[in-house]
């Protein structure tokens, strides 16, 4: 009842051509991106362009799409036939029934996701750490790699993320 894996850079590529959509970075003119020691308001920075416009996800095709917000998640969902998981529904898939602390059992163990740790410093192409990283449901990349976004509000201006990035570590995941 989810996806087994985040959606791709392709998969979002196929989505723009198809309806023309322009994400908030773009209408914006600039995203949030690690600028080598933090986060910043990168100009030029979209999904084409993650660390802004010197950057490019050309070779990336299978790494999640990035610098898209919970609009722009939500208008591919409409697109493709998709919804947004809850938290709650995101969190059993993640955890399992027993409510395991990362998606491979309570205990952290490296080789199992993208987070700091990997010492990666950027997304990784979806499945990478698959199948020893996945959940007891088999859906992959839930610790690391990229923040996942739920249909969760975490209030009036804010939606849940879960699943931590390449960027946090094995606490954050």
């Amino acid at each position: 009842w989810i996806a087994r894996y985040p959606v791709t850079n392709a998969q979002f590529e196929r989505f723009v051509r198809a309806t023309n959509y322009r994400t908030t970075a773009e209408e914006k003119g600039s995203g949030w991106a690690w600028m080598g020691s933090k986060w910043g308001d990168v100009k030029g920075a979209d999904w084409r362009h993650p660390g802004g416009p010197k950057t490019s996800i050309d070779g990336k095709e299978a790494h999640p799409v990035v610098q898209v917000s919970w609009h722009d998640v939500q208008a591919f969902c409409d697109w493709a036939g998709l919804v947004l998981p809850t938290e709650e529904e995101w969190e059993k898939a993640a955890r399992g029934t027993d409510g395991r602390v990362y998606p491979w059992g309570d205990d952290w163990a490296d080789g199992r996701c993208n987070t700091l740790e990997a010492r990666v410093g950027g997304t990784t192409a979806v499945g990478h750490y698959s199948p020893q990283g996945d959940s007891p449901w088999g859906c992959a990349d839930m610790a690391g790699n990229v923040w996942e976004w739920t249909a969760t509000a975490a209030d009036e201006a804010r939606r849940v993320v879960r699943g931590g990035s390449w960027n946090n570590n094995q606490n954050n995941a």
